[in-house]
């Protein structure tokens, strides 16, 4: 047996990472999970085998290498539990973990407490109340679900699809839920035991006071890191940072006896949900967690106790097989009322059978309870063995369900892209060389330019009119003056600066065979100027600019008062360097950003010669399957009619967003995207994906805000 000075130390590492990889190959060569193999070393390496490690070693100096490995674990469960992704399919989710809790808490509770009222466990002083005490904890701690075998699985055959994402996302939702019942099973167990105090009842609701904080740490170390990563290229930086946060997690959630897997949790789901969804931290730990993998689970195998399997006997047994069942018919009952296919929803419940650190650290809060030491050997046995078991057979079955569902496929990750220089501030835009439009034979509204400056006056005369002849309107420039009443404004004759704005946009108007309208608001405020005009002449689109490569704070003001007031969509241009349409990027993540943009690209599409390129951006374990349905379901969704140029649907699985924006900017001339308009928390949490490729992109950009004016069937 090995002892416990810093050499052996090294020497029990090295003996469980060659164990574990010499065993794992076995387990792969008789098609077994790597995991299944790591689990089968570490057993026959610690004391319940030849003894090899002591248990000293396991429990004190060996530790942190679990407590890293969750770390790891919990950040990249987060990961998967994209809110964007999963809005589509949230109903689905919420059926399909509910009713696999549940029925786990029922199944578990009724068979664990028959069993033990049929073998009278816990001596003599056991009764009914003892029995149902032992049955509410040990159901609700079965609802829990350990996460570290089943992505480790999913990961080694690059399983992808809606089975292994409903898969990993519930593994989420039903800790939340393990948590909730863990107090609420406790505050009753305690009153069953005759120890129920004021100090106890508080105790009770301790996990889920602490799960609402950990969440709360996780979340804004996700943000932080998402800032910090946002801004780095190269991928050794991008790593360092994304180490730190995951230790940052475990070591502040263990400080103050927070639950660091939920920490963790929260942080990788902070991270994904930007709008920009950089997750190029998720893909640098990825280079790093395969020997802290191989090392936790050979570690849990090592800590078997048998004697501790021999203690829970029968309840023991039960408990595992009643969590079994209940997860899986459980899962296949929420997956039929959600609609799912049938061998999908027959093979999920495979998926959420593997149980370890939640687990144990609910037990380990029962053995820390005095209130409850009547219950305490027999909820920890009972534990230990559902995780010992449920560890061995998991894996397995995970690989079962994903190969049963077609999911089972290596997913090809592109390359990290570098970053693309800042913008250039010179204002231009291209002659028009294109034949004229024809106006239409009875014009319906307006489309207002709210023109302002000489330099950008063309540039927003030309995408009004534009959009004017999608609309069958007519293009109106707008100048808003504050500050001055009408008498004094024009007093002495026209003012010179107004009517040059004004011959500028009337010359552009010209030059596309348009002829535009022009007018004047006097308002002490430039916006509330605008929806005036707008609701005047109830325009179809306004349109607004301005010549920096950058957003400036009264500017977005203005912007932001119009896009929440006005009744039609809002168009920002923003001017950088040559304003040029010939080649259009439209970049989007869901239907309802291409329904947004949607009359502006046809718009644009209009005239001769120019070709648009609509780009979905997808999640990164997007299968290549996945991407090939994605641009089939591209060219069904409703299209410009009459477009003369060239239309392009692209879909790319990413893990940036806007590096991937920047990298396609190159070959194209202008990007139109939609533009969210997140406020207050939801601005700090969500950000905004088209204002960071506005700061990042050196072209000029067309963000569509406001009113929808048309649906993706």
């Amino acid at each position: 047996m090995i002892d416990v000075s810093p050499m052996n130390i090294i020497l029990a590492l090295s003996l469980l990472l060659a164990a574990g990889f010499g065993v794992a190959r076995l387990a792969k060569f008789i098609h077994l999970p790597a995991v299944t193999g790591y689990i089968v070393a570490g057993i026959a390496l610690g004391p319940a085998g030849f003894g090899v490690i002591s248990a000293e070693l396991l429990g004190s100096h060996l530790q942190i290498f679990t407590n890293i490995a969750l770390m790891l674990v919990a950040f990249a469960i987060g990961e998967r539990f994209d809110l964007q992704q999963l809005s589509g399919s949230a109903k689905a989710l919420a059926k399909i973990s509910c009713a696999e809790s549940f029925a786990t808490l029922i199944l578990v509770g009724s068979g664990v407490g028959a069993v033990a009222w049929a073998t009278g466990v816990g001596g003599p002083g056991s009764g009914p109340n003892m029995w149902v005490a032992v049955a509410l904890v040990c159901a609700s701690i079965a609802v829990a679900t350990a996460p570290a075998a089943t992505i480790a699985v999913i990961r080694e055959i690059g399983a992808s699809g809606p089975v292994s994402r409903t898969v990993l996302s519930g593994v989420v939702v039903n800790n939340v839920l393990s948590i909730i019942f863990f107090g609420l099973s406790v505050a009753a167990a305690d009153v069953l035991l005759g120890t129920a105090t004021a100090g106890g009842l508080l105790y009770s609701i301790t996990p889920l006071v602490k799960s609402i904080t950990a969440l709360t740490l996780g979340i804004a170390i996700g943000l932080a890191t998402d800032f910090l990563v946002h801004k780095l290229i190269h991928r050794d930086d991008v790593l360092i940072v994304a180490i730190t946060a995951v230790l940052l997690c475990g070591g502040v959630a263990n400080y103050l006896g927070l639950s660091s897997l939920l920490t963790g949790m929260a942080a990788g789901f902070a991270v994904v949900n930007r709008d920009r969804r950089d997750v190029r931290a998720f893909r640098a730990l990825n280079d790093f967690e395969p020997p802290i993998y191989a090392l936790f689970f050979t570690l849990a195998g090592a800590q078997l106790h048998w004697g501790e399997l021999l203690a829970a006997g029968a309840v023991g047994a039960t408990f595992v097989v009643m969590r079994g069942l209940g997860k899986y018919f459980g899962a296949w009952l929420g997956a039929w009322s959600a609609g799912m296919p049938p061998r999908q929803a027959s093979s999920l419940g495979l998926g959420l059978l593997p149980q370890a650190g939640l687990a144990i650290g609910l037990a380990y809060l029962v053995g820390q309870d005095e209130s409850l030491q009547a219950i305490q050997s027999l909820v920890i046995s009972v534990v230990v063995t559902s995780v010992v078991v449920n560890e061995l057979i998991g894996p397995p079955l995970v690989r079962i369900m994903a190969l049963r569902t077609g999911e089972a496929k290596k997913a090809v990750r592109p390359e990290l892209l570098a970053q693309i220089p800042a913008a250039p501030l010179e204002i231009d835009i291209v002659p028009w060389r294109w034949p004229k439009l024809q106006l239409p034979r009875e014009p319906s509204g307006f489309v207002v330019a709210s023109v302002n400056t000489p330099t950008t006056c063309a540039g927003l005369t030309r995408i009004a009119t534009l959009l004017s002849h999608h609309y069958g309107a007519v293009p109106l420039a707008l100048h808003v003056i504050t500050g001055r009443t009408s008498d004094d404004f024009w007093q002495g004759g026209p003012d010179e600066e107004t009517m040059e704005l004004f011959r500028l946009a009337q010359q552009e108007a010209a030059n596309l065979g348009y002829h535009v309208h022009t007018e004047v608001q006097f308002n002490e405020q430039i916006a509330t100027g605008i929806l005036k005009t707008i609701e005047t002449h109830q325009a179809k689109a306004v349109v607004l600019g301005h010549p920096r490569a950058c957003q400036d704070l009264a500017f977005s003001r203005i912007v932001d008062a119009v896009a929440e007031a006005a009744s039609c969509q809002v168009v920002v241009v923003r001017f950088v360097g040559t304003l040029h349409t010939e080649r259009i990027l439209v970049p989007i993540s869901t239907p309802q950003d291409f329904a947004a943009v949607h009359p502006l690209v046809c718009a644009l599409g209009m005239v001769a010669d120019h070709s648009i390129t609509v780009l979905r951006l997808m999640p990164p374990e997007t299968s290549e399957d996945e991407l090939r349905d994605s641009q089939q379901e591209l060219a069904q969704w409703p299209l410009c009619q009459g477009v003369p140029g060239q239309m392009t649907y692209q879909a790319a699985a990413t893990e940036s967003r806007v590096h991937e924006i920047l990298q396609a900017a190159e070959d194209h001339d202008i990007i139109v995207m939609a533009a969210t308009t997140p406020k207050g928390l939801r601005k700090v949490f969500f950000g905004s994906l088209a204002e960071d490729v506005a700061q990042r992109i050196p072209r000029p950009m067309l963000l569509v805000r406001g009113a929808q004016s048309d649906s993706v069937g």
